[in-house]
């Protein structure tokens, strides 16, 4: 018998068996932690309710938590995760979809038959950017569970909030495969939505700037000069400052040690100089500023240092 002929009797003998009573129900949502292998050995009327014709598609996303944990660096490299999609088709609990699925089943592997499957991303945040490997791919219709890995591509800006959540849905869908002339079902599709959670890092950024890079100072007089400090990370962040070069020992010089600053605000820190009464002439003085997140001292950035000329020559 050739295949035109296996065709038509294939045709002849679903288009008998449609017209017996059946209940038309959704499939019941599959979820990622649902194993595939249960699905196929363990129906049940109240686990997967059939459409009362055709095979039925079951899809699921899943990926490595691992992959997702570690935090993005805010305006850094892009990161890939790979995830699987795995596909299987299921017949009816069901004594007549069970006969009916195991001679589309045959049908479809004797004719090498594929399911289309379409991916897209949902929304995500302004701040994020993400691609899919793949937007289509293709199943075959068989009695085997078949999977394909696909590569989720991510970046966040450094916009991003410290740790805030970015949520990407992947939803996949699996088209319906028809008969020959299009006439019935053969395999219905279904589809799948599943959430894929990032967390951008903490990304410290200061500016710091003084009043000036000079600085007249009088011997024997405390002289103070204000800087400011602007916050253009993602977290709000406290600034340590600290005195790391001066004249000698004895000057008197002090600096506002803690300072902090919100997000795209400013604050300032103040320096106190006092020099020697036998002072005269030009010296410096240098100051560290270091950006630690506010909530977690263990996530801090590079220091920033700015030096300060101190200056008494005064006109004869």
């Amino acid at each position: 018998m050739n295949k035109k002929k296996i065709t038509i009797v294939v045709i002849l003998f679903l288009v008998a068996t449609s017209v017996a009573p059946i209940t038309a129900q959704e499939i019941g949502e599959t979820t990622q932690s649902s194993p595939l292998s249960n699905l196929k050995t363990n129906r049940s009327p109240s686990l997967f309710l059939t459409r009362g014709f055709g095979l039925e598609s079951v899809i699921t996303i899943q990926w490595s938590a691992n992959d997702t944990q570690k935090p993005l660096e805010p305006g850094g490299a892009p990161r890939s995760v790979n995830f699987t999609v795995t596909y299987c088709t299921v017949s009816s609990y069901y004594l007549i979809g069970q006969i009916i699925g195991k001679i589309i089943l045959l049908y479809c592997i004797f004719t090498h038959q594929n399911v289309t499957v379409r991916l897209e991303l949902g929304d995500f945040p302004s701040w994020c950017t993400a691609s899919l490997s793949d937007s289509e791919i293709q199943f075959p219709v068989n009695d085997e569970i078949s999977t394909q890995n696909i590569s989720l591509t991510v970046a966040v800006d450094e916009h991003a909030p410290a740790y805030a959540v970015c949520a990407i849905p992947v939803h996949v869908e699996v088209d319906m495969l028809r008969g020959p002339i299009g006439l019935l079902p053969f395999v219905n599709g279904c589809n799948q939505t599943a959430t894929i959670h990032f967390f951008p890092g903490y990304l410290p950024h200061i500016i710091v700037e003084p009043e000036s890079e000079y600085m007249d100072v009088i011997p024997g007089y405390t002289t103070h000069l204000s800087i400011n400090i602007t916050n253009h990370g993602n977290a709000r962040t406290t600034v340590f400052a600290e005195i790391v070069d001066r004249p000698g020992n004895d000057w008197n010089v002090l600096v506002t040690d803690e300072i902090m600053v919100e997000v795209n605000m400013s604050n300032f820190a103040y320096l106190l100089v006092r020099p020697p009464d036998d002072f005269y002439g030009t010296d410096t003085i240098t100051i560290s500023f270091t950006p630690y997140k506010s909530d977690d001292h263990s996530q801090y950035g590079e220091p920033v240092n700015i030096t300060i000329t101190v200056i008494y020559e005064p006109e004869d």
